[in-house]
Order: C-alpha cells, then structure tokens, then sequence
C-alpha cells in the first residue's frame, strides 16, 4: 500500500509539472488551465457548473472566463432553449495549441491500458472512482482553512 499511494503522490507531482508547462506555454494561469482542462472533459457546462467543480466564487470564475474568452480559448452560447443560460466551450483553437502537448501521454496511457484485461480495467477504474472520492472528501476542509497569519487577522513580515 505504501508503494501505491507513494507513486500516486509522485505521479500528481509529474502531472502538476506538466500542467505548469502547458499553462506557461499557452501564457495562462494554472488555475485558468484548470478550467480550460475541466471544460475540455465535456459535456458544456455553464459558469456556475464550472465555478463548483473548481472551487471558485462566481466572480472569480467570470473573471477566469473572461480572461479564457479574450485569450480565444473559450466561447460563451447561449442555450437555443433558454436564452438567460450560458454554456461555455473550448474553443478549436485551444485544442490544436493543448491536444500536441498531450497527445504522447493519451497514445501512452490507451497502449498501456491495452496490456490489461477487462476484469483487471474494472478493478483500477473502481480503484480510481474511489480514490477520487477520497480526494473530494477532502477538498472542502482544505479550501477552507486558512493560514495562522489569516486566522489572527495580522500578516507577518519578513
């Protein structure tokens, strides 16, 4: 177990390294890649749907989308049903300047997917659901913690 949840923590590292890279190559924030990515996963999504799945105030997240949208990587639609609600989409132009950079790690990952059974698949799907889940359960009492500087109002100086 300890092996598992070591490569797990060293894989997170390799991804968050990865992500750096792509969020400097396109001359966005990480946090505005993240959204790019979680878009990007699909189905649309409205502002509000995206603002929960990132943690975000609503605010903050029309500000990211914004900054997406003049950057050209994401389109706001209205929805052809209800004209009040906004979808948003990542652009053609974000997924040619994104789909090079993680072509090699998706070819990677099916072919070594492709090495496994199906009963095997089953098990890491559930495997990776579960500890997503975990994960989740976490989020919310570290996003909502805040650093002894804060909690005590002053801010310390170096």
């Amino acid at each position: 177990m300890d092996a598992i949840l070591s490569v797990l923590r060293a894989t997170d590292t390799d991804l968050d390294r990865m992500d750096e890279a792509v969020a400097s190559r396109l001359g966005i924030s990480r946090t505005d890649f993240r959204c790019l990515d979680i878009l990007s996963r699909g189905p649309e999504m409205t502002p509000g749907q995206l603002a929960a799945e990132i943690g975000l105030s609503t605010g903050a997240t029309t500000a990211l989308v914004d900054r997406l949208e003049r950057a050209g990587f994401v389109s706001r639609e209205r929805d052809s049903r209800d004209r009040r609600r906004i979808f948003l989409r990542v652009t053609n132009r974000a997924m040619k300047q994104v789909w090079p950079t993680f072509q090699g790690l998706v070819v990677g990952s099916t072919r070594l997917l492709h090495q496994f059974r199906r009963d095997e698949l089953e098990i890491i799907l559930r495997f990776l659901e579960k500890h997503r889940d975990v994960v989740r359960e976490n989020l919310p009492p570290l996003a909502e913690a805040k650093s002894p500087e804060r909690k005590s109002g002053s801010r310390r100086r170096g």
